[in-house]
Parts: C-alpha cells; structure tokens; sequence
C-alpha cells in the first residue's frame, strides 16, 4: 500500500501500518542508531542544552551491482571514489533544519548504494535524538522522492534508509551481493516473527530458514531470503551491527549457486548431451589440427620449406661431402654392373612411370637382389616421392608405435595418442551411465584411416595444382598464337602435349617390403593405394620377396592387371665380376686418407708409418684371394649381393678368403636348422606350416638335383597334393620357387649358399640319420594308413566270408596277384612275391581247371573258349575288361587275362584285385622302409 506525503508523493508504508488487522505483526519501536558527539557536556539521560549526535542513512540505487566477479559495470561507472562522493553528495538536499551537516560519504560500490554519515543537534533525551535522525532521513528519502532520480541499470528511484546498526565496510573480493542474508546472533535467539519484523522494511522476503535445534553449532545463525538481490543489499548495510533485545546481529551474504536452466537440461540428459559435446569437442580439435597436419604433410612431399634443399645448402653439402661419397658412388656402380639386367629393369620402370597410373607396379625378387636400388634409380627424377618402409612398421611392438612411425613417415604432425584413450574412456562413460555405445571410440586403424586420407586430400591438391599450372601455361600458349590460323587445333594438341610433358611432378607411392611383413593396417594401406592408383593420384610401386605378394595384390586389385618386374639373382660370372672389383688391391701404396694435421711432426710421421703398415697388410690380404678362390667363392655363394657383400666384409677384416667363406656356410647351416627343424610354431612371421619330415624330403631332392619339379614334390607322398607347406617354406626364405606362365614350376634352395648347405647338413652322419629314420617312419605310417583303409573297403565289402578259412583264402588272393605280378612283369624275386604266404596253406595250382574251382559261380560265357558276352555295369565300374579288349587281346596277344580271385564274385573283382594290388605295393614299400631304418639306426649306434 502507499501513503502520501506533503507534495504528493506516494510512499511505500509495512502493512500494519494501514491494516488494522496486521497490527500483531507490529514489532517494537526500531530507531536509527544515533551516537553523541560529547564536548564536555553532562552524559545523563536528558541534556540541558542541544548536543551534537551522529547517525547514518543508506542511499540505494546510485551505482550499479556487482553481479559477478567479472562484471565491469561498477569499474566503468565510478573509476574513483572522489567523483562517487560528489555524485553522492549532489543527491542530498541542501538545507535541513537541526543543523544538519554531511560528515562523511562512505561508497559501497559493490552494493550500488551509499552510507552517508550526517551530523545534528538535538535537545532533549537519546530517543528524541533518534526521533530527529528518522525525520531526517524520511526528508533525505523526499528529496529523493521529488527529484526523480533513475538509472539505466535500474528503473525504481533511489531510496535512503535508516542505518539501525553499525555497518561492516570491507572489500573482500568473493564475498559478492546475494538475496540470501546469514544472520548470526551474538546472544539469545530471534524467533521468526522477529526476523520478520527486523528485515520486511527491506524488501519482500522468500523465506526465513532458522537454525535447527539438533545443530548444536555457534554462533547460531538463521537465513532471510529475499525475492530482489536490492533488498538483501540494504539489509546487509542498515541492519548489520543492531541490537534487537540482547542480541547482536552479524549480517553476511550467502554465497548461492546458481542453476542455468540450459545446462541443468544439459545435466539431466546425459543421454544425448555427453555423446553430443564429446563430438563437438573432437570436431573442433580436428577442425583446428587438421589443416595444420595437411600443411606438414604436402611439406614432406614437396620439400617446399625443407632448408636442405634449397640450392645454396645443397650446393656445400655435395662439395663437403663429394670426397666422402666417391668411393661408396663406385662401389654402388660396381653392384649396379654385376646385375647385367638390372638397367633393362631400370628403363622398364621409368616407361612405366611416365604413363599415367593404372594399376601398382610389383617388383619382385629375393632379398640382396637390388629392388631398393632399383626404385631409387628409376625414381630419383621425380619431384614428389612417398616411402612407407614396412621394415621399420613391423619392428614396432605395438598397433598404437605402429601408427605413430606411420605418421612420422608421412609427416603428418601432431599426433594425439591420447586422444584415443580419452575417447574411448567417454564411450565406456556412456555405455556405464546409458547402456548403449556412444560410436565416438577411437582405434589406431581408424587414426591410420585419417592419416592416409589426410595424404590422399595432399594428392589431390597437388594434381589440381599441376593441373592449373598447365591450363595456365597453355592460355599463354593459345594468347601468343591468336594471329595465327588454326590456333584451336594447335592449342588443343598442345595441351594434350603439356599434360603428358612433365611425368616427373607426378606423384610415387613406394611401398617397401610390404607384402613381407606381417602389419596390423597392411590390408587398410593396399586398398588405400589401390583408390589411390585407381583415381589417377599416384604411382604405386610395392616391393616384395616372393611372388606370392604379387598375387596378393592382384586379389586387391582386381580390375587391372598389376605390372610385374622380376629380379633375380646375378650369374656367377657377375658375381666374380664383382667380388674381383671389390677385392682389386688399391693401385697407390698409400691410398687410405691421413687424418687432419697434428701440430707435432713426430707424431704425424708416427701415424703414416702405422698407416703404411695397414695398408701393406691389406694389399697382401687382397692379393691371397687368387682366381680360383674367387670363384669357388662365387659358386658357392652365387649372385646373391647380400652374401657376396658380407665375404667382402670379413676379407678386409683381415680373414682368409676360405675362414671367411665357411663362416658363411655355418651361418647358413644354423640358420636352416634354426628355421626349418625348430619346434617354434613360427619362424619370424611366418606361420610354422611344414613338418620337418617334409622338409627333410625336400632337402635331400635340393641336394641331389639342385632343383626339382614343383609338381612332382607336390604331389609326393608326404606334402600329398597340399601346397601350404611349401608356400610357408617360400615365406620362410627356405625355398625359392620359380615361376612360368603366372604359375610356379621349380623349387630351389632359398639362397644359393643353401645348396652347400644342404650338402653338409646331409654329410652330417648323426643328424643325417636321425632325420631319415623320422622320414622312413613316415612313410612307413602312410602306407600303414593305406593298408588300414584297403582293408576296411574289403570288410565293406565283405567278399571274404567270416569262416575259419577267411584268412587262408585271401592269402591264396594275394599269392595269385603275386604270381600274375612277377610273371607279368618279371621284375620281382620268389622270396618277395611269397614273404606273405602262410605255411600252412598250400598254394593254388596253375593249371587250366584252376578258374573252374574258384569260380564255380562264374558263367560259361566268362571262359576264354567261348564268345564274350555283355560286361554287367557293375563289373565295368570295379575294373574289369571290356569284351571287345578280350577278343583284341586273344587276337594278338599282347595281353593276358589276370588269374581271377578266388572267391570273389565276378563284379568286384576289379576292385578286390585293385585293393589286394594297393595292399601288396604297401607292404613292399615298407619293408624297404624297414630295412632303411635298421641300417641307419645301425648307423647311429656305431657312432
């Protein structure tokens, strides 16, 4: 409700002021704190003439609140306290009666108000002092009242309230205005009613929240929550300080936490919202770095800030390092020219990669036979060069070091590792917290998947680029020709010349050693290439081992066929060749460089001679190595480069051509037990597929023949038609298999040193031995098993009747087949044709009735003196001879009827002849076996 004051102005009064019914709520009389000015005078209660008091008013509304630690709005509306007091001061009126004076003016800027401390006089007791001070502040609030004094911050007037108790003036920076006031009594306890009648002038109240009886904590203290942040502002400077009864009251703003209504949605849908900004996140993290990561990339393949190869740098690094290069440079020709075709292979490749890309480019070969060298020569013109060393990917331990060493070949900089465990952590967050996967969880394969898409996005600007470049090149070539008469059709032509004129800016992708090695994103890089290749980006050269990696990325890339370059190794007279140029003894006597000059003579004289000695001692090694050393060295070790390279090593180490060439061979020969007889389930990265039995076999046929048939081998009883083993033999480096027509054809040692190899382990009586009695086992358990299964087919069969005298008609079987074999064939002895004959039984007789007492059953159409008659169809199935081949066969005889079985119904006889016949073959071959195992475990014991 309002009241009015004298002019007219309405002014806010409590409600039990105008309600009669609201008077309970009335509390005692509260009064302005006001203290005596004493000069000297009486201190009683009553004073005989006017003394001078002291009071204080709260001017509100003048500045702005502080809402916020950063808010700026009371800096920039009162820079200094002198022109905040004057500002003060201009809204006081200028003339009040008992002698009213401004003693002081007190900003509070933080609570947009004033305390102005004024000085009076007053006759009479302390209460009429106070009863003036009141007066005085409701003429101040008038003043106010009349003049209409607004702000843009706020648009209430500006009010002034008594000062009831003695403000506490601080500046402490957290302590920022709230609408929630802590009152804490120094005394006895304030009801609500109390507080209520205490705080209501200052604004509306929310709340009264007191001290529960159960904490027993002092001070005790209750909370007055207002609904406006002004009115708690005035309580905490007109109240702060009173004495209400006998208690003092200690004012302090609550700290409140206040709730965004956006971000508590945020809060209680975590669902939707962690997912939401945990992308938001990694997008703008990929949308700062990924521009920065294509700029190093596109720097690592044009070299364009790369200090190294700007032409003054360059120039002093060739000329400080030309003397140091020059003997390497002659000796990497002399290697160039042992591999007579390696320059044929060298032009190939270039005309390759001057076309434009169409499919990946294979190079192929074993390890030592210049595949590097040769991408390097056929590459060395090209502006923009990728190398991704598979070599250096597989000797990392992990997918995560893998990638990282990915991404440092490519230059794609920085790499966030941690980005992929923080990632994964949030979605293991939210699958824990909502029970479904958020899909933001990063692996190394999808971190490879941005790098290489990161380099194709490189690629791609680099062809437009070139592409520009060109078009720009050829509108200067079309404005020079405008004069001349068909300059369309030469403009034309020239743009087709100008795009196929500059081969070297078109990218090369060169995968080294890749289909060797065993890598967790091999697949991802393959088929990245081969989108690559295909959209005409790049060049993509792989080089691998085995031809088994050729026909991997064939697999890949299915569309074109993949171009493919054979290296092998050199032939022996390139091999002498070399090892003569790498073992030539210098021409000068001293031809190793001295050291820099020393400043004392005697000692450089000193190292001369010790150089002269050296190189004394190295001429005379170099001329031991005679002719025929090297070429024992050369047949031994073929053209392979690696191994030539390493005797090189070890006879200007100062060993003898022939220590040196053994130590080859044992090396050799401990590599191939190691890899090839090793219990290891694998053999480096490749998988152990083979058994050493196998093996065993195949060494022993390299060892004879130097090399074999791929099919024979393949089809032999041990590797029985399966060609794992051998293509994890191929992997293993073990066995080098020749390809003819896209298909292999022979099989041949892995290194030519094995063939030497293979001969000493053969020489080797001990392991020798051993190895053979494993082998002839396992053959002898192969031909077991065939006489196993012969047998089970023949009680399926069941033409041998379960009877006492089963077993001696079969032995009679087996006699007849035996019989009919030597007489047929002539090649075996009685003693082997009747090691299976029972003593007991006595064999079959020859004569013409014999086929009429064991086939009581057969027709008479079966006899030789009669006509043929139809062959059933289940006597054509199981093998027996057609009519029309008996009657060319009586006619000419040039073949004769085999003895039949002796009970065995005339339509199986084909088979029972086949499985007795399998049976027989078996049993030979075992014995011999048998025989072999003897004699080597004999063998062994004379050891």
């Amino acid at each position: 409700m309002l009241s009015l004051r004298p002019g007219g102005r309405a002014l806010r009064q409590p409600a039990w002021v105008l309600y009669p019914q609201h008077r309970a709520l009335a509390p005692a009389a509260r009064f302005i704190h006001v203290s005596r000015l004493e000069a000297g005078a009486d201190s009683g209660a009553e004073a005989s003439a006017a003394d001078k008091y002291k009071a204080g008013l709260f001017i509100d509304k003048v500045f702005p609140l502080k809402m916020a630690a950063f808010d700026i709005r009371p800096y920039i509306w009162s820079r200094n306290t002198e022109a905040m007091k004057r500002k003060v001061a201009s809204l006081l009126p200028k003339k009040l009666p008992h002698e009213f004076a401004i003693s002081e003016i007190e900003p509070h800027k933080r609570d947009g108000g004033s305390i102005v401390y004024f000085t009076f006089s007053a006759a009479g007791t302390h209460e009429d002092a106070k009863q003036i001070a009141e007066g005085l502040v409701g003429a101040v609030d008038a003043e106010l009242a009349a003049g209409g004094h607004r702000r843009w911050y706020d648009f209430e007037r500006a009010r002034s309230l008594p000062v009831r108790g003695v403000p506490f003036s601080e500046d402490i920076v957290r302590m920022l205005p709230s609408k929630k006031i802590k009152v804490e009594f120094v005394g006895p306890d304030l009801t609500v009613e109390q507080l209520y009648g205490e705080f209501r002038e200052f604004g509306l109240i929310l709340d009264i929240e007191t001290q529960p009886t159960s904490n027993k904590d002092t001070p005790r203290w209750a909370v007055v929550h207002y609904s406006k942040l002004r009115g708690a502002t005035r309580a905490r400077n007109c109240a702060h300080g009173d004495v209400v009864g006998s208690t003092r009251l200690l004012l302090s703003y609550v700290r409140e936490r206040h709730t965004n209504v956006v971000i508590q949605w945020f809060k209680d849908h975590t669902k939707f919202t962690i997912p939401l900004a945990a992308a938001a996140l990694i997008a703008a993290i990929y949308a700062i770095f990924d521009p920065i990561r294509e700029f190093f990339v596109e720097n690592k393949i044009t070299h364009r800030f790369d200090l190294s190869h700007l032409p003054i740098l360059g120039n002093v690094r060739k000329a400080a390092m030309r003397s140091m290069l020059r003997r390497d440079a002659a000796a990497g020709s002399d290697e160039m020219s042992a591999w007579t075709g390696l320059f044929d292979q060298k032009e190939r490749l270039a005309s390759i990669l001057n076309e434009p890309p169409e499919s990946f480019v294979v190079v192929t070969g074993p390890h030592g036979s210049g595949k590097t060298k040769l991408v390097e020569l056929a590459t060395q013109e090209k502006k923009y060069r990728v190398v991704i060393d598979a070599n250096k990917l597989a000797s990392q331990h992990s997918e995560l070091e893998q990638m990282t060493l990915l991404a440092r070949q490519l230059g794609w900089w920085p790499v966030f590792n941690s980005i992929i465990g923080i990632t994964n952590t949030i979605d293991l967050m939210v699958t824990a917290t909502t029970g479904s996967k958020a899909g933001i969880s990063a692996t190394p394969e999808s971190q490879v998947r941005r790098i290489l898409e990161c380099l194709a996005l490189v690629l791609t600007k680099i062809r437009h680029s070139r592409l520009d470049a060109l078009h720009a090149d050829e509108q200067r070539r079309r404005k020079a020709r405008q004069p001349q008469v068909g300059s369309d059709s030469d403009s034309g032509a020239g743009a087709g010349a100008e795009l196929g004129a500059s081969p070297s800016e078109m990218p090369v992708i060169v995968l080294e050693n890749f289909m060797d090695k065993d890598l967790a994103f091999g697949k991802i890089i393959i088929e990245w290439a081969a989108s690559v290749v295909e959209a005409g980006l790049a060049h993509c050269i792989i080089t691998t081992n085995s031809i088994s990696g050729y026909h991997e990325v064939q697999r890949v890339e299915s569309n074109h066929a993949a171009s493919l370059i054979s290296l092998d190794d050199s032939s022996p007279m390139g091999a002498i060749t070399l090892l003569q140029r790498q073992l030539a003894p210098p021409p000068s006597p001293s031809p190793l460089p001295v050291a820099d000059a020393l400043d004392d003579q005697h000692e450089a004289d000193d190292r001369r001679i010790d150089d002269d000695r050296r190189m004394a001692d190295y001429q005379r090694r170099l001329a031991a190595a005679s002719g025929d050393q090297i070429a024992l060295a050369a047949s031994v070790l073929g053209g392979r480069l690696e191994d030539l390279q390493l005797l090189v090593q070890k006879v200007k180490a100062g060993e003898g051509m022939e220590a040196a060439l053994e130590d080859i061979v044992q090396r050799a020969i401990t590599e191939v037990r190691k890899h090839a007889f090793a219990n290891d389930s694998e053999v480096g990265q490749c998988a152990h597929t083979w058994s050493p039995e196998q093996f065993w076999y195949l060494l022993t046929e390299l060892a004879r023949h130097e090399s074999v048939e791929y099919d024979r081998m393949r089809n032999s009883a041990l590797f029985a038609g399966n060609d794992s083993a051998l293509l994890g033999l191929a992997e293993a480096q073990l066995i080098t298999m020749v390809y003819d027509n896209d298909r292999p054809s022979r099989i041949r040692p892995g290194r030519p040193v094995f063939f030497a190899a293979f001969n000493r382990i053969l020489d080797d009586p001990g392991f020798s031995s051993t190895m053979a009695i494993r082998m002839h086992k396992a053959f002898v358990g192969l031909e077991t098993a065939k006489i196993r299964q012969a047998e089970e087919e023949l009680a399926l069969l069941d033409v041998f009747r379960a009877s006492a005298d089963a077993y001696n008609t079969r032995a009679q079987a087996l006699a007849m087949l035996a019989a009919s074999t030597d007489a047929a064939g002539g090649g075996g002895s009685s003693s082997s044709s009747s090691w299976w004959w029972p003593r007991s039984t006595p064999r079959p007789s020859q004569g013409g009735d014999a086929m009429a007492q064991l086939y009581p059953e057969a027709p008479s159409s079966a006899r030789a003196d009669e006509p043929p008659q139809p062959q059933p169809w289940l006597g054509w199935l199981f093998g027996r001879a057609s009519p029309s081949r008996k009657q060319d066969a009586a006619s000419t005889g040039s073949e004769r009827l085999p003895a039949p079985v002796p009970g065995v119904p005339l339509e199986l006889q084909g088979r029972v002849r086949f499985l007795l016949d399998v049976i027989h073959s078996s049993q030979l071959k075992i014995d011999k076996w048998d025989s072999e195992i003897k004699a080597r475990t004999a063998c062994l014991a004379g050891l």
